[in-house]
């Protein structure tokens, strides 16, 4: 469940407004004593923070910045700058009648510009350490549904831009997945990992174009590892064909287009397209791999493959059933793509990964992510697609991709008639079940090139042998 705000002073305590002012009038007279530039400073880091939301953490610039000073100005020095403010202030209230001293008070502040500045370099420290209780108790005192997002300090900024850099020169490939996008938050890489995608892959969202692509980043990466690749495609789209012919040729893949031994495309680990054109033969073509499937756990071998239906909408949700549960038990997980809220209504609870991009009807894409959504955690991962596919229509690039999600639990735990804040362009919404429990909220989509194609020596080799026989 989400965070409830919790109150260092009860809630129900009898003139707790009353306690609560008194405390604030306190501590103001005592800066004003003691620490009269820390107040200031204080207070103008409060703004900074509230106004940037910027994580708290930004405030160790400031301090440590203040501790250089005291070490180069030499710490005595720096403590006695401190002090000889608040001895003026002590000194004028002390002396004569204090009624008289208290009527005056402005006469304590006389010649401030001459001590004030003494204090900076350790009121500069105490005032970051203040801002930070004060945005601690900011935080601790709200729901964690009210607290406003984080802007990701320079850190993030600089560290996200290096990882979209690397993503986007076509290093879509990690140890333990696919490269995807960047986590805007903390700037790091978000991928998908073989071990989440043999659970099945569900991505849904009302532009073909955009699922289609983020489809293909996982592809290309799968292609990249020489992971068999089998394509059904039921409506025989000009694009998919192009575009996958674009990633084999990049990746040295042989793609056979024609209704061959699907074995012999695990085999030779290479890629096949099977073009259906009707619902009918793509049901057909579901039943050779599941029939594929079977023999390779009679033999005991595992297809370490992919299976990509795109655009699944066409197809009955009963013949995707079986590839999806028996797929990653053999080693050919499925990757599906739909455009329709309903058909990703039923699928969303079979898969291990969804993925929700953006949703004509806000209502349908919230109730998809509560469906595929991951309660009390969270993780990286994310979405992305490709782009440069030269001579490919309507699929190269990614163009105003969007989406809307949620956490699993966050719209009931809201209240009725509350629901996520909907995603801006290019950010994504990403659940996974297994093995592993883990979300991402927001995550912003990188396209990925596809590099020229490269010889590879051995298929170099091979094909002279056979020109010499």
């Amino acid at each position: 469940m989400p965070r409830r705000a919790r109150h260092l002073i009860p809630l129900n305590l009898p003139h707790r407004r009353e306690a609560m002012a008194a405390c604030a009038v306190l501590l103001v007279i005592a800066h004003l004593l003691v620490a009269q530039l820390t107040l200031g400073l204080a207070l103008a880091f409060t703004v900074i923070g509230r106004a940037s939301r910027w994580r708290l953490w930004w405030l160790a610039l400031p301090a440590a910045a203040g501790v250089a000073w005291t070490l180069a100005a030499g710490p005595g020095q720096a403590a006695a700058g401190f002090a000889a403010g608040s001895a003026h202030v002590l000194d004028y209230l002390g002396q004569g009648q204090p009624a008289e001293r208290l009527g005056h008070p402005f006469g304590a502040f006389a010649g401030a510009g001459g001590w004030l500045p003494r204090q900076l370099p350790i009121a500069v420290i105490s005032g970051a350490a203040e801002a930070a209780v004060i945005g601690w108790l900011g935080w601790l005192h709200t729901d964690e549904l009210a607290l406003s997002p984080r802007r990701p300090g320079a850190v993030a900024a600089i560290r996200a831009g290096l990882a979209a850099a690397l993503i986007r020169s076509g290093s879509v490939v990690t140890r333990e997945g696919c490269a995807l996008g960047v986590d805007p938050a903390t700037g790091a890489i978000v991928d998908l990992r073989w071990r989440e995608i043999a659970g099945g892959v569900l991505v849904a969202g009302t532009s073909a174009q955009e699922v289609t692509v983020t489809s293909l980043q996982v592809v290309h990466a799968a292609l990249r590892r020489r992971k068999p690749l089998i394509v059904i495609d039921p409506s025989a789209d000009a694009a998919i064909a192009g575009a996958l012919s674009v990633a084999c040729t990049a990746t040295g893949t042989r793609l056979q287009t024609a209704a061959d031994d699907l074995g012999q495309v695990v085999r030779e680990r290479s890629a096949a397209l099977l073009r259906a054109g009707s619902p009918e033969v793509a049901v057909r073509a579901c039943a050779a791999i599941e029939a594929l499937g079977r023999n390779l756990r009679r033999i005991g071998v595992d297809g370490d493959g992919l299976v990509w239906i795109p655009g699944c909408d066409s197809l009955p949700v009963a013949a995707l059933v079986p590839l999806i549960r028996g797929g990653g038990a053999v080693g050919l997980p499925v990757l599906l793509t739909t455009t329709s809220a309903a058909v990703a209504r039923e699928l969303a609870g079979l898969v291990g990964v969804v993925i929700i991009h953006r949703f004509a009807d806000p209502t349908a894409a919230a109730d998809l992510a509560d469906l595929a959504g991951v309660s009390g955690v969270s993780g990286v991962s994310g979405v992305s697609g490709v782009s440069g596919v030269s001579g490919v229509s309507g699929v190269s690039g990614v163009s105003g991709v969007a989406g809307l999600g949620g956490v699993a639990g966050q719209a009931a735990a809201a209240g009725p008639g509350r629901r996520p804040a909907p995603l801006a362009a290019g950010e994504f919404m990403l659940a996974v079940r297994a093995p592993r429990r883990r979300r991402v909220e927001r995550g912003r989509l990188v396209p990925a090139r596809l590099p020229a194609p490269v010889a590879r020596p051995e298929r170099v080799w091979r094909r002279l042998r056979y020109d010499a026989a």
